[in-house]
């Protein structure tokens, strides 16, 4: 049987979730960062076991609310990271890639996006599939040449 939590979703389900997300904020436009921050906090508050949610902050919906109305997007997606190794890198395209390493991980998880909150959701959601036991999410082949002119 599977291991259900919180809201009925199995952990496969978490997974597929995030999978959507991280592949969501590869072809998101600007105006579509609020959506995925929305996303990633509501899955990270129904995260499917505590040890997933090391190095993470979680807060709530509220918080998230007033962040995207002052248009903090950038210090939303920061938020939600606290012991977890990160970095964040510009190209001269404008084109932010960033790499999130959570504990208990040996290796990092990238993303890329058109601001730096997409690429931040984007690779905290490739990181948590992976510590979830799930295979990372592979960048379409358009985001894989923007990390490569980093």
């Amino acid at each position: 049987m599977a291991d259900r939590f919180h809201d009925g979703m199995t952990r496969g389900e978490w997974r597929r979730r995030l999978h959507d997300v991280a592949m969501a904020c590869a072809g998101s436009r600007p105006g579509e960062q609020a959506e995925r921050l929305r996303e990633i906090r509501a899955l990270i508050a129904y995260v499917p076991g505590d040890t997933l949610i090391d190095g993470l902050a979680t807060y709530s919906a509220a918080r998230l609310e007033m962040l995207i109305e002052a248009r903090a997007y950038e210090t939303a997606a920061l938020s939600l990271i606290d012991d977890a190794g990160y970095m964040m890198s510009r190209g001269s395209d404008g084109h932010f890639l960033v790499s999130v390493v959570l504990p208990g991980q040996t290796s990092e998880r990238m993303a890329g996006g058109p601001t730096l909150a997409l690429a931040m959701v984007g690779a905290l959601a490739m990181a948590l599939i992976e510590l979830a036991g799930g295979k990372a999410a592979v960048l379409p082949h358009t985001m894989q040449h923007a990390a490569l002119l980093h």
